[in-house]
């Protein structure tokens, strides 16, 4: 039997460079920028789906594509984040993939191979590796040792290069200002 794996969307930043507006919930193509990511998560054959939340209508919107929902206070950092998801997981749990919210252009079908590949793995642009990222349950302890606003970032380094995939720059692009959104807008 393949081992339990989860998924967690990461969509509980602060946005702060994006403004008083909360990024996540800005208009893509008609829709909240974080719909698309959560559709993906909800998407994958994986044992549990979660997205780590901190305002009630970006819960709403991952609760509708079935979605787990694990709120924290607003303003926290992604290692917080990522902690407070990794808390959230079941014991049996071996294996989490890591997404972010602010992705809205991930593949799906690389993604999917990502989830149910060799673990760990994760993505790669340019020698950099870099979320989706699929991290094993022994890393657990390690990573809720994390603070700041860092990530698993050191972890990933671990990582071997058998296991880290090449994904095209515009599959792995994230939204942190309105900038970013603009230029995402005219693509």
């Amino acid at each position: 039997m393949r081992e339990k794996r989860a998924v967690i969307v990461l969509a509980a930043g602060a946005s702060r460079r994006f403004g008083d507006n909360n990024k996540l919930l800005a208009d893509l193509g008609g829709e909240p920028l974080v719909a698309r990511a959560f559709r993906l998560a909800a998407g994958l054959c994986l044992a549990d789906r979660l997205a780590v939340v901190s305002d009630p209508k970006v819960a709403e919107l991952a609760e509708a594509v079935g979605l787990r929902s694990v709120t924290i206070e607003a303003g926290g950092t992604q290692s917080e984040s990522l902690k407070a998801g990794i808390v959230a997981l079941s014991p049996a749990c071996r294996a989490a993939l890591v997404m972010l919210g602010d992705m809205p252009h991930l593949d799906p079908r690389r993604l999917a191979e990502l989830a149910q590949g060799p673990c760990p793995s994760a993505a790669s642009l340019n020698g950099q590796t870099m979320p989706p990222a699929l991290l094993p349950a022994e890393w657990f302890a390690e990573i809720m040792r994390i603070s700041g606003d860092r990530g698993a970032g050191a972890l990933l380094k671990r990582i071997p290069g058998e296991n880290r995939h090449a994904f095209p720059a515009e599959s792995l692009a994230d939204i942190d200002s309105r900038d970013d959104l603009a230029a995402l807008r005219n693509d």
